[in-house]
Formats: C-alpha cells, sequence, structure tokens
C-alpha cells in the first residue's frame, strides 16, 4: 500500500493548504467491482472527501489480483486506454492539481507494448517515484529513474516510504544521499511507518510528523 500511503498524505497536504486538488487510481486489480472491497481508489476517495464517482477515479477495476494486462486477459476484457484518459480530462477541468496513482512500477504492461510509462507520458504528468526504504530499494529506485530518463519522463523527485517500525538504521539512512548522488534526483522525504492505515492516519500530529519530513515546496505544482 505504499504508494497509496503517499498518495493520501500528498492529498492530505493539498487539502490543509486549501489546493484544489483531485485524484485517480486508474486501474486497480485485485477487486471485485461489484462490492469494491479493500479498494485503494475508495479509500483515496475517502481521504480526499470528494464526491466524484468511483467510475471517473478508477475507470479500469479488474477482479484478478494480477498485474493489469493479465488481469485484463483473464477477465477477456482489454484495457480501454481512451477511457483512462477521457475520465482523466473530466476530473482535471474541476482541479487545478492531480494526484494520479500508478499500479506497480514503470514497465507494467496494460496492453501488448503499452506500459505505465506510456500512460504517463499520454497523461502529461511529472513523476513522483515512490521507494521502499528497505534493502533493495537503490536497485529498485535507480532502475525506475533509468527507465523515466530514457522515456522522456520529468521526474519530480523520490518519496521514500518506511513500511517496517522503529528508527532507520545507518543502511536505510544513507539510501537517500546515494540515489540523489547517482541519478541526480532528489529525495523529497520519507513517509513515516504508519501501523494500521486509515483515514485517522493523515489528520493531527500523524500528518504534521509527515508534513516535517517532506519538501513539500519541491512537490506542490510550479
Amino acid at each position: 500500500m505504499g504508494k497509496t500511503v503517499v498518495t493520501a498524505c500528498l492529498l492530505s497536504l493539498f487539502q490543509k493548504r486549501n489546493m484544489s486538488v483531485g485524484v485517480m487510481k486508474p486501474v486497480e486489480t485485485g477487486v471485485d467491482p461489484e462490492c469494491s472491497a479493500n479498494s485503494d481508489a475508495k479509500f483515496l476517495l475517502k481521504i480526499s472527501q470528494c464526491t466524484d464517482p468511483l467510475s471517473l477515479v478508477s475507470p479500469i477495476r479488474l477482479k484478478p489480483a494480477a498485474s493489469p494486462y493479465q488481469a485484463a486477459n483473464m477477465e477477456n476484457s482489454p484495457i480501454n486506454v481512451d477511457a483512462i484518459l477521457q475520465s482523466f480530462d473530466a476530473l482535471a477541468g474541476k482541479y487545478k492539481t492531480m494526484l494520479v496513482e500508478g499500479i506497480g512500477g514503470l514497465l507494467v504492461p496494460l496492453k501488448p507494448n503499452y506500459f505505465v510509462y506510456d500512460l504517463i507520458r499520454d497523461l502529461g504528468l511529472p513523476l513522483l517515484v515512490v521507494g521502499r526504504n528497505s534493502l533493495g530499494t537503490l536497485n529498485h529506485t535507480l532502475l525506475t529513474l533509468r527507465v523515466a530518463k530514457e522515456e522522456g519522463i520529468p521526474v519530480r523527485g523520490v518519496i521514500l516510504n518506511r513500511t517496517e517500525p522503529g528508527e532507520p538504521n545507518a543502511i536505510e539512512r544513507g539510501h537517500a544521499g546515494i540515489i540523489t548522488e547517482l541519478s541526480q534526483v532528489p529525495v523529497l522525504g520519507e513517509i513515516p511507518f504508519i501501523g494500521n492505515v486509515s483515514d485517522e492516519s493523515f489528520k493531527g500530529e500523524m500528518l504534521e510528523q509527515m508534513e516535517s519530513n517532506l519538501r513539500f515546496d519541491l512537490i506542490k505544482p510550479e
């Protein structure tokens, strides 16, 4: 739930500043469209307190808990990219800023020869990379940043997400500096560990802690 936690945090920080912000989770898998339980999109809608229909916020919803292309094949329902772009345009017409949570990494396929990075390019958005601050994050993050550079995707920065309780060790504390040194992309902060994620996790002292850990001046729209 790392990307969803970061998206919910940014949503809350935008709203704290009375900024006009909408949210999308264009593709969601592992959800039952009939009941929408355990849905990241529904959670983000709850955080945003927006009244936008789920069909716009998350136009592609697939039941198999698989990558989008595989889930679409299993349901014999090819992903309609045009529906995603039309939903985005409808929401972007209402809000000054849009937060769009991805699914998986940049090389996750949505259709043959169409990947998540293609969708980012078609949406015309800069990228915020979310990395789990643990062993392996250097490889995963640097690979993502390399693909983004090769594909001409502008990157706003990297946000690390802490998924384990306790204070970071010396190795984890060193990740941000190495990522910036090797990629020339700024690490914009770290989201602290949240045990049981709920809408209450993005209020009060917890939100203040998140805010103090982030370089929000580099995250907000220019």
